[in-house]
Parts: C-alpha cells; sequence; structure tokens
C-alpha cells in the first residue's frame, strides 16, 4: 500500500523538494517529481543544478531511457516505483503503484483548497497519511 505524507504550510517548495531529494537519494531511492509541464521541469531543473554548492542532485526530464534516481515529467510516466512528489494539483491514476507519496503544499489559499481535495479522496481509500507541519519541523 501506498504511504502518503502532505507536508503542509511550506514556505519554499522548491527548498523542501531539495531536502527531500538529498534525504532519499542517501538511501538510494528513486523519485519521480510530477511536475504541470516542461517550463515547470526545467525551472525545477535549474534549481536542482543550482541549489546547493555541497551536493548534485542527479536527474532527468521527460521520457529519457537514461536511468538516473530523479526523474522529472508532467504525465506520469515513470520509470521509477519508490517515490513520487506530486507538484500537480490533480492526482495520478498510478499514485497507488508508488510506495510513497508526498504532497508539497504551500502557504497559498488556492493551493490549500486543492491539497484538501486531495487529502480527501486518499482518506476516503483508507491510505495512510501522516500529515507534517513545515513550520514545525526540526
Amino acid at each position: 500500500m501506498t504511504y502518503i505524507d502532505f507536508y503542509f504550510n511550506v514556505e519554499n517548495k522548491l527548498n523542501k523538494i531539495q531536502e527531500i531529494l538529498e534525504k532519499e537519494i542517501f538511501r538510494k531511492r528513486k523519485i519521480f517529481i510530477a511536475v504541470n509541464d516542461l517550463n515547470s521541469a526545467e525551472s525545477l531543473s535549474d534549481f536542482l543544478y543550482t541549489a546547493s554548492t555541497t551536493s548534485f542532485l542527479p536527474h532527468i526530464i521527460g521520457h529519457q531511457e537514461e536511468r538516473a534516481p530523479i526523474h522529472i515529467g508532467w504525465d506520469y510516466k515513470s520509470v521509477s516505483d519508490d517515490f513520487m512528489i506530486n507538484l500537480k494539483s490533480d492526482i495520478s491514476s498510478s499514485f497507488s503503484r508508488y510506495l510513497r507519496l508526498i504532497e508539497i503544499v504551500s502557504q497559498n489559499e488556492e493551493d490549500k483548497k486543492t491539497a484538501r481535495d486531495r487529502l480527501k479522496f486518499y482518506r476516503d481509500r483508507g491510505y495512510e497519511i501522516q500529515l507534517i507541519d513545515a513550520t514545525k519541523e526540526i
């Protein structure tokens, strides 16, 4: 069964993604990041290349056949079954194939509203959900 983490009250989604990726890469996880479109994928890729001067987060965009621990895409097609970070407002029809789904919710009201709809969808189907308040993390 897929375990779902909702990080909410996130001040900066990109910084939170970097934090999660650095932990999971160390654990040898394969991660798919679902974004809205190619522009979003390229922006995230640019951020990942420049976010840290002490580490590199190897990733690919789109449907390249190369193997990399991080795959960024917009149509939910991925070679990874470990983790999915969903940055889209909709729900992937294949989310349950992942061991863990991570939802990142900003402090923006529209983002919170769509996240509540996704949370209700997952709860109504009996998924185990962990709610993590980003303002209280150490």
